[in-house]
C-alpha cells in the first residue's frame, strides 16, 4: 500500500518535465527578462562583436591579397602594404572582441544580480504551504546550483556563442560572395554534424536533468543531516545517515560518469566530422586553383574564411551541453519564480493598509485542509471581544496550532470566513496584519548576532525603550543573570541560551511590535519552574488590554483565561470558562483528569 506524498515532485522528474519545463527559446526569452534597464550595456557589446567579424573577415580578405598577389609575385610594396593592413585589422579586431566581450561579461553579472535578488524577494513572499512541500535542499539548491548554472550561460556561454555566431555568419556570407558554388559546399558539409548535435539534443536535456534532480537531492539530505544532527548522535545513526547519504551521492556520480561516457563519443564525433570539410575546401579549392577558376589571393582568403567558419560552429556544436544545461537551470528558476506567492494567494479583495486593529474577532464556519482529501478544522465558529483571553486545549492534531494559523494569516482557509473587527480578514493588507499579530512559539528561532539583532531590526527603536519591554517581560532578570548586555553575541540558534531563556527573548521580540492581538503557543512547554514564572509573569503583564490566545497542553497554564476552546478532531466541541467546563464533566475535563493520570 502506498503512501501519502506529501512532498512536491521536483519540476526535473521525468514524470512532469513536460508539463512545466520552457522550450530552449522560451528560457532565452525568460533569461531576457532580467536584462532590463542593461540592454544599452549588451546591444554595444552586441555591436563590437559583430564589427569584430566583419573586421576578421576583411584580415582574411588581406591575408589573401596579401600571399596571393603579393608574396606569390614577389611585389614586396604591395607586401609591406597588405602586411601591414593585416597586423592593423588583427589589432583592431583582437581590441574589439575584448572591450566587446568585458562589456557582455560586466553587463551579464549585474543580470545574475537581478536574478539573485529577484529569487530572495520571490522567496520572501512564498506562502507557509509552499515550504511544507519543498525540501529545503531542493530550495537551496535553485539558489545556488541553479543560479551558477545561469551564471556560467550569462558570463561565459553567452559571450562564446554570439562571439561564434557573428563569426560564422561572417564567414559564410564572405565564402558565399568569393564562390558561391565552393562556399555552398563547405557549408551544405556542415550538415553531418548538425543532424547529430540535434539527434542528442534530447538525450543530452535527459542527462541535464536527471544530474540538477540528483544534485538538488544531495543538497536535500545534506540539509536534513545537518539539521537533524542532534538526533543522529543521541540514537548512534551515524553509519545509517552515512549509507543514505552515500547512495545519494553515488547516484550522482553514476550519472555524472554516464555524462562523461556519452560526451566522451559525441562530442570527437562532432569535432571529427566539422574538420571533413576542410578536406573538401582543399580538394575542391585545390581542383580550381590548378584549373584557374580561382586565384592562388582567394583560395588562401577561403582557407582563412574557413577557419573562422569551422571553428566557432564546431565550439557552437560541441559546448551545446553547457548552453542546454543553462537552459535546464534557466527552466528550473522560472519554475521557481512562476510558483504562487502569498498576494497571489491571499490579497483577492479590497485591502486595509495601516488600519488598526481593535481587537473583535469571528470564526464563522471555518473550514480548512492542508491536503485535498483531509479537513483539518470542521465547521469551526466562535467570537472573542477585546481584550478577552481566551485558552485553546485539545488533543495533538485537532486544530490548535491551525486555527491560530489561520488568524496570523500564514494558511488560507477553503469555507467560511474569518472576521477581524468586522471586516474579512481575506480583506486586511496581510503585512499590517501581521505587524500586529505577535506570535510567541514553542520553536524559538534564534540567530547569530547580538542580542539587540535577535530582539529588533528597527534602528529607531532606542536601548531604553527595549530595556524598558525587558522590564515588562522579565527579559530583564535574564540579562542579569547571564550578565548580558544588548550588544553582547548570541550564538546560532541560542546555543549559549536555555530554553526558558530563549522563550523570554522570544516574548520580548514579540511585545517590542506592541501587537493588538496575542497568541501564545506552547510557549512554557519546555521551561522549567524557574523560568515559568518569569515568562508567567512577563505574559500576565503583556496582555494586558489585548485579545490574547494561549494554547496549552498542561491546563494549569490557562486557569485565570476568561474562556477556553476545547477542540478535539478538528471540531470546536466545548466553550466556557475553565470551572464551568470541568462542571460540565466533558472533554476539557477528561483532558483534565489524563493529565493528572499521567502526572501521578
Amino acid at each position: 500500500m502506498s503512501g501519502k506524498n506529501y512532498i512536491a515532485i521536483d519540476d526535473q522528474d521525468e514524470s512532469v518535465v513536460n508539463k512545466k519545463q520552457y522550450a530552449e527559446w522560451r528560457s532565452f526569452l525568460f533569461l531576457m527578462k532580467f536584462t532590463e534597464g542593461l540592454r544599452t550595456g549588451l546591444f554595444v557589446a552586441l555591436g563590437l562583436l559583430l564589427i569584430y567579424s566583419v573586421m576578421a573577415m576583411l584580415s582574411g580578405y588581406a591575408m589573401g591579397v596579401l600571399v596571393g598577389e603579393g608574396l606569390a609575385k614577389k611585389n614586396w610594396d604591395l607586401t609591406y602594404k597588405w602586411s601591414a593592413i593585416v597586423l592593423l585589422a588583427e589589432l583592431f579586431a583582437l581590441s574589439l572582441h575584448y572591450y566587446g566581450r568585458k562589456i557582455l561579461t560586466r553587463n551579464a553579472s549585474f543580470v545574475i544580480l537581478n536574478i539573485r535578488e529577484t529569487l530572495f524577494k520571490k522567496l520572501s513572499s512564498l506562502p507557509m504551504s509552499f515550504f511544507d512541500r519543498w525540501p529545503q535542499g531542493r530550495i537551496v539548491t535553485r539558489m545556488t546550483h541553479d543560479v551558477e548554472g545561469v551564471e556560467q550561460f550569462f558570463t561565459a556561454s553567452l559571450g562564446r556563442m554570439l562571439n561564434a555566431f557573428f563569426l560564422a555568419m561572417a564567414a559564410a556570407v564572405a565564402m558565399l560572395s568569393s564562390d558561391f558554388k565552393l562556399g555552398t559546399i563547405l557549408i551544405l558539409s556542415m550538415i553531418p554534424a548538425l543532424l547529430v548535435v540535434l539527434l542528442t539534443r534530447t538525450k543530452v536535456n535527459i542527462i541535464n536533468r536527471k544530474m540538477s534532480k540528483l544534485a538538488s537531492e544531495i543538497n536535500s539530505k545534506l540539509s536534513e543531516y545537518i539539521d537533524g544532527l542532534y538526533v543522529i548522535r543521541a540514537f548512534g545513526l551515524e553509519k545509517w545517515s552515512q549509507g543514505i547519504f552515500s547512495k545519494n551521492v553515488q547516484d550522482h556520480v553514476d550519472i555524472t560518469l554516464k555524462a562523461n561516457t556519452f560526451y566522451g563519443w559525441s562530442r570527437p564525433l562532432v569535432s571529427f566530422l566539422c574538420s571533413m570539410p576542410l578536406v573538401l575546401l582543399v580538394w575542391f579549392g585545390g581542383l580550381k586553383l590548378m584549373e584557374g577558376v580561382i586565384t592562388l589571393a582567394v583560395f588562401v582568403a577561403f582557407v582563412r574564411y574557413a577557419e573562422r567558419f569551422f571553428g566557432p560552429v564546431m565550439m557552437l556544436f560541441r559546448e551545446v551541453h553547457v548552453i542546454l544545461q543553462a537552459f535546464t537551470s534557466a527552466q528550473r528558476v522560472a519554475n521557481f519564480l512562476r510558483e504562487d506567492s502569498e498576494a497571489d494567494l491571499f490579497m483577492k479583495g479590497e485591502v486595509y493598509p495601516g488600519k488598526a486593529i481593535y481587537g473583535d474577532i469571528e470564526f464563522r464556519d471555518v473550514w480548512m485542509g492542508y491536503n485535498e482529501d483531509s479537513w483539518s478544522l470542521k465547521g469551526v465558529s466562535f467570537k472573542v471581544k477585546k481584550g478577552e483571553k481566551i485558552g485553546i486545549v485539545g488533543t495533538t492534531g485537532s486544530g490548535k496550532t491551525t486555527t491560530i494559523s489561520i488568524l496570523s494569516r500564514l494558511y488560507d482557509f477553503q469555507k467560511g470566513d474569518v472576521l477581524i473587527d468586522g471586516q474579512s480578514i481575506k480583506d486586511w493588507d496581510i503585512a499590517n496584519l501581521r505587524e500586529q499579530i505577535g506570535l510567541v512559539s514553542q520553536d524559538v528561532i534564534i540567530f547569530q548576532g547580538t542580542l539587540r539583532d535577535n530582539l529588533t531590526v528597527d534602528p529607531a527603536l532606542s536601548d531604553e525603550e527595549i530595556l524598558r519591554v525587558a522590564e515588562i517581560t522579565g527579559l530583564s532578570l535574564v540579562m542579569k543573570k547571564n550578565n548580558l548586555a544588548l550588544n553582547d553575541l548570541i550564538k546560532d540558534g541560542g546555543a549559549n541560551m536555555s530554553a526558558g531563556e530563549k522563550q523570554v527573548l522570544s516574548l520580548t521580540r514579540t511585545c517590542l511590535l506592541n501587537p493588538h492581538i496575542l497568541i501564545l503557543d506552547e510557549a512554557t512547554a519546555h521551561v522549567d519552574p524557574y523560568y515559568e514564572k518569569i515568562l508567567h509573569d512577563g505574559v500576565e503583564n503583556v496582555m494586558e488590554d489585548k485579545t490574547s490566545f494561549i494554547i496549552a497542553h498542561r491546563l494549569d497554564t490557562i486557569k485565570e483565561c476568561d474562556r477556553v476552546l476545547v477542540f478535539s478532531d478538528g471540531k470546536l466541541v466545548e466553550v466556557g470558562s475553565p470551572d464551568g467546563l470541568m462542571d460540565e464533566k466533558g472533554v476539557f475535563f477528561g483532558l483534565t483528569q489524563a493529565q493528572e493520570f499521567v502526572e501521578s
